[in-house]
């Protein structure tokens, strides 16, 4: 081979971005055939990344595994051919296809100066700029499959739309040639001349980026739903959204591609939450994470509190594996431990930094836990002693909200069967039967006369706790998961059994889960504002997850809060958190750094 064969090469200094990790193999080819023979001595199952100028394109900090062929400079020939059209190699960066054209006295292609990419790029997803597509002056292309086999197709082959080409799988383009009228060529060098004063004028062009970040929605632009979300100037870490055009994120000088992605997801998710608009990407964003990227050491030794005694003991070892997992996986120095009795003997002779709690219920989520943790010194997640204490018995959290001007079914307090007919008068039928400190809905039923509110009063009185009945309320169930007094997307709980019980919540297949909510705009902002105001109304810190009503008559009623919510396969807050663009590892260490404050 002519070219030259890198070895876990750094592709930062290879993309406009100017950042991403190693490529395990990274080949620049010599020519045309000199990439031709070296594709065909690849292995078939060999992944192959193909870039030009890199830009368009986000490189996870992990990097890319398999071959990556850069083809800038490269694939570098382009002409006139002896039938007028223009013959261009995918690694000729567009600008210089613009001039080109230009020159030969040929329009149409001007917009092409806009576009900071190879022509290779261009053609891959139908770049654009200035009312100008790739593809809107394309004739025919020239591809190579992972065999190293070449083919030439027609534009008529492919299914192009706006920054969207789709028939190339496994093919990756060589050249292509275009088809363009005869014109003025001082008129021509003149508009790519103002076109290129509007991009030096409206875009960012001293600062690294990728361009365009995310397609304009039809009848819209995205810079302008960005805007209006009053998003310019926001950063996470060195990334940016830049002040001069909303759809634009810079690297303001010490970003990495985690800091590019994770505002890319919160622009998406804000813009979504006040405007009402997904926003799709444009740029391609590739290769893997690096885990330990953001420091795992800052945490110290980290113990995984899990199982305790209390009866969702099954439940919280199943969140605390999950937990652990995604630490380890993150490169943080954790300890799984299973508390079985007193959480002072089951971290006696332990050395840790801090506690990640995931026990749920009695002896977790209750203060008890925090009040140890907190006589030994040891920082830990979630909320405090008042507030863990407050919050797992329902009725007084009701007292709060009520206090607070909160709106939460009626409820009357049963100690035993004499109390029965004074509950059927104040309440009627139907109602629901809670101990009011249990959590997972257990001891939970549901009456619709005497008798079965007997039976419901003599199963939750099992639990050895205040026992009351709220008022039935028909409508339609949500809840809204809270992350460091933030909420995340709603999601609306449907289910076939009477109500949202244990089995629903943790077996069940029958279960759906509704996210997005199907709320209006309006509502999903009302619902999560209430949901914050009822977190801060009983001083939960950290992460917490409030259920509500929205009844028949449109009244918003709180039911209760959980202040360790599950985090298995099932669980809620993972699920709205996936749905705001955050990742399970990402969702556990958000939920870990709220030890450290």
């Amino acid at each position: 081979m002519k070219g030259k064969l890198l070895h876990n090469e750094i592709l930062a200094k290879y993309t406009s971005w100017r950042v991403g990790g190693p490529a395990e193999r990274l080949y620049i080819p010599f020519d045309k055939q000199d990439l031709c023979e070296f594709v065909k001595t690849l292995p078939p199952s060999e992944p192959l990344f193909w870039m030009g100028l890199g830009s368009n394109l986000l490189i996870r900090d992990g990097g890319i595994r398999g071959t990556v062929i850069n083809t800038k400079g490269r694939l570098k020939e382009i002409k006139r051919t002896e039938d007028g059209l223009v013959y261009v190699e995918a690694g000729i960066p567009c600008a210089h296809v613009a001039r080109f054209c230009a020159e030969q006295g040929l329009i149409g292609a001007e917009f092409l100066a806009g576009i900071p990419g190879t022509i290779g790029g261009a053609l891959k997803m139908n770049a654009g700029a200035f009312g100008g597509e790739m593809w809107s002056i394309v004739k025919q292309v020239e591809l190579i499959d992972v065999s190293g086999n070449i083919s030439i197709r027609p534009h008529a082959d492919f299914n192009v739309s706006y920054r969207s080409v789709k028939n190339i799988e496994n093919q990756w383009f060589l050249s292509c040639q275009l088809e363009l009228p005869e014109g003025n060529a001082e008129d021509s060098f003149q508009k790519i001349k103002l076109f290129l004063d509007k991009r030096a004028k409206t875009q960012p062009t001293n600062q690294p980026s990728c361009g365009s970040v995310f397609k304009n929605p039809e009848g819209d632009y995205a810079a302008r739903l960005i805007e209006e979300t009053r998003l310019k100037g926001y950063a996470i870490g060195g990334a940016s959204v830049s002040e001069k055009h909303a759809n634009f994120i810079v690297n303001t000088g010490n970003s990495s591609a985690s800091d590019i992605e994770q505002l890319i997801h919160y622009v998406q998710h804000k813009v979504k939450e006040h405007q009402g608009v997904e926003l799709q990407t444009e740029v391609c964003m590739v290769g893997e994470f690096k885990q330990t990227e953001a420091n795992p050491e800052k945490f110290g030794c980290v113990a995984v509190l899990m199982g305790g005694s209390a009866a969702e003991r099954a439940v919280s070892l199943r969140s605390g594996a999950a937990v652990y997992e995604a630490l380890i996986r993150q490169g943080v120095d954790a300890i799984a431990i299973d508390v079985t009795g007193n959480p002072i003997e089951a971290l006696s002779g332990i050395k840790v930094d801090r506690v990640f709690n995931i026990i749920h219920g009695r002896g977790g989520e209750d203060g008890v836990l925090q009040g140890v943790l907190e006589s030994m010194g040891i920082p830990y997640t979630g909320s405090g002693v008042m507030a863990s204490g407050l919050t797992m018995d329902k009725l007084r959290t009701k007292l709060c909200w009520q206090g607070y001007g909160l709106v939460t079914p009626k409820w009357f307090l049963l100690k035993n069967e004499s109390d029965l007919d004074a509950c059927i008068e104040s309440l009627g039928f139907p109602v629901i039967v809670k101990p009011a400190q249990e959590g997972s809905s257990l001891g939970m039923s549901k009456a619709n006369n005497r008798e079965e509110l007997l039976k419901a009063l003599q199963i939750a009185l099992e639990f050895r706790c205040d026992v009351y009945a709220e008022s039935w309320v028909t409508g339609k169930e949500y809840t809204v998961a809270v992350l460091n007094n933030e909420a995340l997307p709603v999601i609306r709980l449907e289910t076939p059994n009477v109500f949202y019980d244990y089995e629903a919540k943790y077996n069940a297949t029958t279960t759906q889960y509704h996210c997005p909510s199907g709320l209006s705009q309006d509502q999903e902002q009302f619902i999560k504002n209430l949901a914050v105001t009822a977190n801060k109304v009983v001083g939960a810190k950290g992460w917490a997850r409030v259920d509500v009503f929205i009844d028949d008559c449109g009244q918003y009623q709180l039911i209760e809060i959980n202040t360790v919510p599950g985090m298995t396969d099932h669980s809620l807050v993972p699920m709205a958190a996936k749905q705001a663009g955050i990742g399970f590892e990402e969702l556990v260490w958000r939920v870990l750094e709220t030890s450290l404050t």
